[in-house]
């Protein structure tokens, strides 16, 4: 089974029946339909299926994008993202990112 890991339960999403997660781009990864256990930390929250990806640049986040998936504003939102993901990503000008909405899933 794929794993999706989360470190923080951003906006408290993982308790909804349906949320998003923002992603380095990874189209064979993140296929609509791909099931995924889902965990915080090291804690097995429940299964959830990809149901849409949106592929994008970090420039085309807004600020609708940004709260809904962390709460946060679009300026902390980016700010957070490149942090996160300074190590491997280069060029945060070119980087495509998927904005992927996830459904809980049943046994």
């Amino acid at each position: 089974m794929n794993e999706l890991k989360f470190a923080t339960n951003w906006n408290n999403k993982l308790d909804c029946n349906c949320y998003t997660t923002f992603r380095l781009h990874n189209p064979k990864r993140f296929a609509q339909g791909t099931i995924f256990d889902v965990y915080l930390k090291d804690t097995f929250m429940h299964r959830a299926a990809v149901v849409q990806v949106r592929t994008m640049t970090l420039d085309k986040v807004n600020e609708f994008i940004a709260r809904i998936d962390t709460g946060y504003s679009l300026v902390e939102f980016t700010d957070m993202v490149k942090i996160m993901y300074s190590k491997s990503v280069k060029n945060f000008t070119t980087q495509k990112f998927d904005f992927i909405l996830l459904q809980q899933i049943g046994d």
